[in-house]
């Protein structure tokens, strides 16, 4: 492509080309999982991992992605639900059997974790998936047991039990990976890059994410014919619970979470922190119960945050902003990265996002690049097109000289409405950053990582130090919308 070529040329590609152009998923934005990702998979010996808390995530984790990593063994599972035991185990000797080796998952049942910790003796790794509150419980006995440990965010609904989440593992030297996912996801490995290295966005200037739902997520039917076994009130009592109500809806109660914030909010926040190379300065929060009586937690709340960022040998300010929404999915779940010369829009949903360049920034190297494809493959588009015409063309032949009646072309109306007729918004469009062939679900990545990590192949992407400092800045998100303030954030404030 001729570099003195204008950019007004070059900005002719608009939303609806960029939108048809599947190519580019395939040129310059294609990828490959990094190595800080996770080291290639070789056959190594199994790893025999235990389960503190099998619910709905630790199924999501363990029975989606880790049965299908090769050499992960469950070896146990401990809940103090009947029901998310029995379910999780008999699953896990289902797919066992299925692969040939019945005795591969023994997934041996517990209700009490110590009991677990001190009789599984060959336990080289525990999944932490309980309820936020016990977290630090568990992850701490774990590590102290000589366990290493994947612990679901959030570390804790308390900074001060997060802290010591941190401490344990430095003191015992085990690991301790926390579920930020996102830190291992292939796509947001190269976001980064065409930020940091190709200057997609000039410099950085603002940034947004959302996370929208029509509803909050909660469990109403304790009468479903899977619930053999519901919870009785001195059991529950046992456990810090006083009905099974709130054991099931623990999200929303204050003494069992760190609320929605903690709960969704908590995984994009940490990617601003990733993107930007730096923690928060300040938060100010607006938000509120509104709109479902009887929860405890705030069903809507938008965090307001500043960060020092440093570009170009220079430092200034970005701001950012967090929502987060139970009464409407507008918007769904996405961040954003605004700058000088251009936007990137990141999520975890395959197919959404993209980058937009300023009309005004100059044409980089790999737009010219994209731009190549494009063009490619918009001329393999044009000669599939001539292919097709020429074959209904026969068709239409064979039609007419067997004597059938070819149906009418159908009119367009004049006062139809024509879609994608609307004038682009101003800038360049590239499409959305795609998945690594194969494609992975969310966590595996993530879950690899740990493994490869335990292996002594690879370094963990989210260490107990990066989940600490998220977890104090998500959870003062809380501290300023109780007191209507802005708080500030000292460096002492995020060392564990």
């Amino acid at each position: 492509m001729n570099q003195k070529a204008s950019d007004n040329d070059k900005a002719r590609l608009s939303r609806r080309d960029f939108l048809k152009s599947a190519v580019a998923t395939g040129a310059g934005l294609a990828i490959a999982a990094p190595a800080v990702v996770r080291a290639e998979s070789l056959k190594t010996e199994d790893l025999n991992v235990g389960l503190i808390g099998a619910g709905n995530q630790c199924r999501v984790l363990v029975i989606t992605n880790c049965i299908k990593i090769p050499g992960i063994r469950i070896a146990s599972v401990c809940d103090i639900w009947p029901f998310n035991r029995s379910y999780m185990s008999k699953t896990l000797r289902k797919f066992a059997k299925r692969m040939g080796r019945p005795d591969y998952h023994p997934a041996r049942e517990y209700t009490d974790y110590q009991e677990m910790l001190a009789s599984e003796k060959d336990l080289d790794a525990v999944i932490v998936a309980s309820p936020d509150w016990v977290h630090a419980e568990h992850a701490i006995a774990a590590l102290k047991a000589g366990r290493h440990v994947y612990c679901e965010k959030e570390m804790s609904n308390t900074v001060e039990k997060a802290r010591q989440m941190a401490v344990a593992a430095r003191q015992t030297g085990k690991l301790l990976q926390i579920g930020h996912q996102r830190r291992s996801n292939a796509r947001y490995h190269k976001a980064l890059d065409y930020i940091d290295g190709k200057k997609c966005l000039g410099r950085m200037t603002h940034v947004m994410a959302n996370w929208n739902r029509d509803k909050p997520l909660r469990i109403t039917d304790f009468k479903h014919k899977d619930y053999k076994h519901l919870l009785d009130k001195a059991t529950l009592a046992k456990y810090g619970y006083d009905t099974m109500e709130r054991f099931r809806n623990w999200r929303w109660y204050k003494k069992f979470s760190g609320g929605p914030i903690a709960d969704l909010g908590s995984h994009q926040i940490d990617i601003f922190h990733w993107f930007l190379h730096a923690l928060p300065k300040s938060v100010a929060a607006s938000g509120g119960s509104d709109n479902y009586p009887g929860l405890e937690w705030y069903d809507n709340v938008l965090a307001v945050y500043e960060w020092d960022y440093t570009s170009g040998g220079e430092t200034r300010t970005v701001h950012g902003h967090y929502q987060l929404c139970s009464t409407t999915s507008h918007g769904g779940l996405a961040e954003t990265f605004m700058g000088t010369e251009g936007s990137l829009v990141m999520s975890e949903s395959l197919g959404k996002g993209g980058i937009r360049r300023e009309y005004s920034a100059p044409v980089a190297k790999w737009e010219e690049e994209l731009q190549d494809a494009i063009a490619a493959q918009a001329a393999s588009a044009a000669d599939l097109k001539k292919e097709v015409d020429r074959l209904r063309g026969e068709l239409a032949a064979f039609k007419q000289e067997k004597g059938v009646k070819a149906e009418p072309a159908k009119k367009e109306d004049d006062d139809e409405i024509k879609v994608g007729h609307s004038v682009p918004e101003p800038g360049r469009y590239y499409p959305p950053i795609p998945a690594p062939v194969p494609p992975k679900t969310e966590h595996m990545p993530h879950l690899e990582n740990f493994f490869d990590s335990v292996r002594g192949k690879a370094k963990l992407n989210c260490p107990a130090e990066e989940g600490f400092a998220t977890a104090v800045s998500i959870l003062r998100v809380n501290e300023a919308l109780e007191t209507g303030k802005k708080l500030q954030f000292k460096p002492e404030d995020f060392k564990a």
